[in-house]
């Protein structure tokens, strides 16, 4: 698709998402192209605001539950060919969720018209994980940690359904992981790298996953009972023989003693190689120019969904049927202090 012919369509426009990056990034970016914001109350009239004709991009930036109607009435309306679709997080909300909803978009397109966004795989702070040479060998643990300082700034309703796990292990702390053991940014390398990943030991006894929240967050959320996780860390392994013995630890949390987002590769003999991840402005800007040339590195494949709601189905239920493994930490701890706890 070249940018000066493509329709690029924004349904959910007035949404924080648009306002704060896709249209700074759009005019950052001097698209040439025609933009079009769509609201809910626009779906009946899509024939009249978009031409028929020509290539078309549409940015779905609304609330999950509202893709499907949205893929369907794209469907019904334009058709299948000469369109991208760009899909935000989260996809689904576990395993099941997320096949049902693969394959009802596959009923509409195929997964070569769909680009899931992580802004992270868009980041050139991560890119050095590929770019940089660094000793791949004698590692003893791998690390990723996101680390908040902000609470949940009054995002009640949307903390509520989705939490930690969700929020940023799902995707953007298995998509690291990912880069990093596949050594590439390669759609299909990273699914391979997802498929290799598990966690081995017993959820149940907060051996290697702990889930905790901040104190003073069920008064935030006027819920007395809630036990939505503000930080969350995993640790795994990966059955890559390249990888044996390697301990994988993956870590994000809100309320924290600093932000930080960061890889760190430490040795057997004790050295350390850190990558620290950039808050990169020009990342959505990079999204929209991969969308346009239709490179699919950048984004998440239905595939690597799959395996990384596989690798947290475990926790998922084990979650369901248990509430007393909810670490309580105060507001400015250390990553490290919680995972201690």
């Amino acid at each position: 698709m070249e940018k000066d012919k493509t329709m690029y369509t924004i349904f959910g426009a007035s949404g924080d998402l648009s306002k704060r990056y896709l249209m700074p990034a759009l005019t950052h970016m001097k698209y040439e192209g025609t933009i079009v914001p769509i609201s809910r109350t626009d779906y009946p009239n899509l024939k009249n605001l978009i031409k028929k004709e020509g290539e078309k991009i549409f940015h779905l930036a609304i609330p999950p539950e509202s893709v499907p109607d949205a893929i369907q009435i794209i469907s019904d309306t334009f058709g299948k060919d000469g369109i991208k679709i760009i899909l935000e997080k989260p996809f689904g909300s576990d395993l099941t969720s997320a096949q049902s909803l693969v394959e009802h978009i596959h009923k509409y397109f195929s997964d070569d018209q769909i680009y899931r966004v992580d802004h992270y795989l868009a980041k050139e702070s991560l890119q050095q994980i590929v770019t940089e040479k660094w000793d791949r060998n004698n590692i003893r643990s791998i690390e990723i940690i996101a680390s908040e300082k902000i609470d949940i700034e009054g995002r009640v309703n949307f903390y509520e359904q989705t939490g930690a796990l969700k929020d940023f292990v799902q995707s953007h702390l298995l998509e690291m992981a990912a880069v990093v053991l596949a050594g590439s940014f390669e759609a299909a390398r990273r699914k391979e790298a997802l498929q290799n990943l598990e966690i081995v030991c017993d959820v149940r006894k907060r051996e290697c996953v702990k889930r905790g929240q901040y104190e003073g967050y069920t008064d935030e959320v006027n819920n007395r009972e809630s036990i939505t996780e503000t930080f969350i860390s995993i640790n795994m392994v990966s059955n890559d023989p390249a990888w044996r013995g390697v301990s994988i630890v993956l870590a994000t949390g809100k309320a924290l003693s600093r932000k930080l987002t960061q890889i760190k590769i430490t040795y057997k003999n004790g050295s350390e190689k850190i990558f620290t991840i950039e808050h990169e402005p020009g990342a959505y800007e990079r999204v929209i120019k991969a969308t346009l040339s239709g490179n699919h590195d950048l984004f998440i494949s239905s595939g690597e969904i799959l395996e990384s709601w596989r690798i947290l189905d475990a926790i998922q239920q084990s979650w369901k049927n248990s509430k007393d493994d909810l670490i309580i930490y105060k507001k400015g701890s250390a990553v490290e202090e919680v995972m201690l706890q």
